[in-house]
């Protein structure tokens, strides 16, 4: 453990060692919370929305399967895999710690964590497929749905709507104006879609039942 520590705060990994805690941190915070940290344009849409991106970084995330797995998901995945991969080389190829061979282990490293990342995510890529095909194949306005973030407003929230065949749809959702926000479990029902913001317009079904809850 102490090596480990000893190679996680060195010049070269500190960088990697303080991304990895922000990952850590970020998903004990979904987790804890349930709150949706990769709504918006940090999720990356499975049907292109890489094409207007170019360059090295468009390719290194369709490499990645940015293009079909949550973005979130992918650079927790890639970070993890560049900090042990440049732990583990440094450690066994760069014991004397020398600036100059740490540069070529580090592009190693990143090659290395690429191409795990690439395995990893793989088996993710038909399930996120079938899992927006379902979502975009049956329409969800005038259904009902339960809040699952902590709370729902008119700025955030996100509700739950159950399919009749796979798994539930998870979406962005905003209170109608001037209502109250309502606790996690409150049912409301999908009013309409604000296509310019992204997000489900919703609205309690029963304002004197989610009074009672609250």
């Amino acid at each position: 453990m102490k090596e480990l520590w000893e190679q996680a705060i060195l010049p070269w990994n500190l960088p990697l060692t303080v991304l990895l805690g922000l990952v850590i941190v970020f998903w004990s915070l979904k987790i804890l919370t349930g709150a949706d940290f990769a709504s918006g344009d940090a999720d990356i849409d499975v049907d292109g929305g890489l094409e207007h991106a170019g360059g090295f970084s468009s390719d290194l995330m369709r490499a990645v399967n940015a293009g079909a797995v949550p973005l979130t998901i992918v650079l927790s995945v890639l970070i993890l895999a560049l900090w042990m991969a440049s732990i583990l080389l440094n450690y066994y190829l760069n014991p004397e710690k020398k600036w100059f061979l740490n540069a070529g282990l580090l592009l190693a490293s990143l090659v290395i964590a690429v191409v795990a990342t690439k395995i990893i995510t793989q088996p993710l890529v038909p399930v996120m497929r079938r899992l927006k095909s379902a979502e975009d194949a049956a329409p969800v306005i005038g259904e009902t749905g339960v809040v699952r973030s902590i709370e729902i407003d008119s700025r955030y929230g996100q509700v739950e709507v159950r399919r009749p065949q796979g798994a539930p749809a998870i979406l962005n959702s905003r209170l109608l104006p001037d209502i109250e926000p309502v606790p996690r479990g409150t049912t409301v029902a999908v009013v309409s879609y604000d296509q310019a913001a992204g997000v489900y317009l919703v609205k309690p079904i029963s304002t004197e039942s989610n009074t009672l809850k609250s």
